[in-house]
């Protein structure tokens, strides 16, 4: 079986698939142009002359390019260090920038295709930056406990990091945690994890629920490409229906519609939870 990372345009082509068949679009919606840009501006204010924003393994840009137009309502001018490994979702994330067109004019970009710890080895914390959004790459982290201090440090006095993280009502974390020979690449920390890192340094954290779902009834139908895809993203392997052994196929599937996890079923629907702990990090009131 072959990690599905290490196949760009087929993990691609899954997280497009999976966007379409789940209401975390919505949720996220409201988190990234929202709840995130306003709890930045009540920490940071609005008389900083350059706002600088960094994102972690942002992907084709979804949710950055909604804070990002929530932000510039706020700020003249905003720096966005981009940091994704993938040079097609770089690509795919420029393509959706300059579809904005005006809206993100006075936003600079600068592109980074590595890691945060390739990020981390070849950049000096120089720049603090105002906000810094985490979302949804925590369990590809190598060292989590060395990235997060380090994005504590490279934090601005009035900032705020803003995190996603799998809750114990998530579909990856769940499979991941059941099938320890899938999820290449794929680690499942517990929130409270990410938390105590933050409190040893002295940081202040909130948490909540981001509730979600996500429609698998295509992954019932053998001949789907939308079920075969949604498998490939939830297994993190690359073509799993075709090239993993048939039992642990079968397997997975029931998996998937298990208690934990099954929220409705139907003849023409089947949605299970998919829900993420939000993190905001803020350095202490001086």
């Amino acid at each position: 079986m072959k990690p599905l990372m290490s196949c760009p345009t087929r993990y691609q082509q899954a997280m497009i698939a999976y966007l379409q068949h789940t209401d975390r679009a919505e949720k996220q919606y409201e988190l990234s142009s929202t709840k995130i840009p306003e709890a930045v501006v009540a920490a940071v204010g609005t008389t900083s002359d350059v706002f600088h924003y960094l994102t972690i393994g942002s992907g084709m840009g979804d949710s950055d390019i909604l804070a990002l137009i929530a932000l510039r309502k706020r700020y003249r001018k905003i720096k966005a260090t981009i940091i994704e490994p993938s040079p097609d979702m770089i690509a795919a994330f420029k393509e959706n920038v300059r579809k904005e067109g005006p809206l993100l004019d006075d936003v600079d970009f600068l592109w980074n295709a590595m890691t945060l710890e390739d990020y981390m080895e070849n950049e000096q914390p120089k720049q603090q930056f105002h906000c810094i959004f985490v979302v949804g790459v925590v369990s590809y982290l190598t060292d989590l406990t060395k990235c997060m201090k380090y994005l504590y440090k490279v934090l601005d006095k009035t900032g705020l990091i803003a995190i996603t993280n799998g809750s114990d009502k998530n579909v990856f974390i769940q499979i991941s945690r059941t099938y320890s020979n899938l999820m290449e690449g794929f680690s499942t920390p517990a929130t409270e994890k990410l938390v105590a890192v933050f409190n040893e340094v002295g940081a202040h954290c909130t948490v909540s629920e981001m509730e979600a779902k996500v429609d698998i009834i295509s992954c019932m139908q053998e001949d789907s490409q939308i079920g075969n895809l949604l498998l490939d993203l939830f297994t993190h392997v690359a073509n799993f229906r075709e090239t993993a052994p048939r039992d642990l196929v079968d397997d997975v599937i029931q998996f998937l519609t298990n208690p934990g996890l099954l929220v409705h079923r139907s003849n023409d629907k089947v949605t299970i939870r998919n829900s993420q702990d939000v993190i905001l990090v803020q350095r202490p009131i001086e």
